[in-house]
């Protein structure tokens, strides 16, 4: 049987283009919740830090994951922000309880 896969991504804009990471983020978390092994597509903004957005994923499971990857509205957010971020953090995550 296979599990649901949850992640969270930190994705630290660089200062100057915040807003049109803001912009892309938004589309792509609209696009993404539109999947259907999609169960959780959050996104949220460090209170101190705005440059910081963080999302809260939870897929059907992991190959759900990588067809999520595969698809125009991940691979045109990839290709078009790449230059306008300082970073990218994914952590794998597995509910225990």
């Amino acid at each position: 049987m296979s599990r649901t896969l949850a992640l969270v991504a930190t994705i630290t804009a660089l200062p100057q283009h915040q807003a049109q990471v803001e912009a892309h983020l938004r589309t792509l978390v609209a696009a993404s919740r539109e999947e259907t092994a999609c169960i959780q597509y959050d996104l949220h903004q460090q209170q101190d830090a705005p440059a910081v957005f963080v999302m809260i994923e939870q897929w059907r499971d992991a190959a759900a994951l990588e067809e999520h990857k595969q698809t125009a509205h991940y691979q045109h957010f990839s290709t078009s922000c790449s230059e306008l971020l300082q970073g990218v953090e994914i952590k794998l995550l597995t509910q225990i309880a």
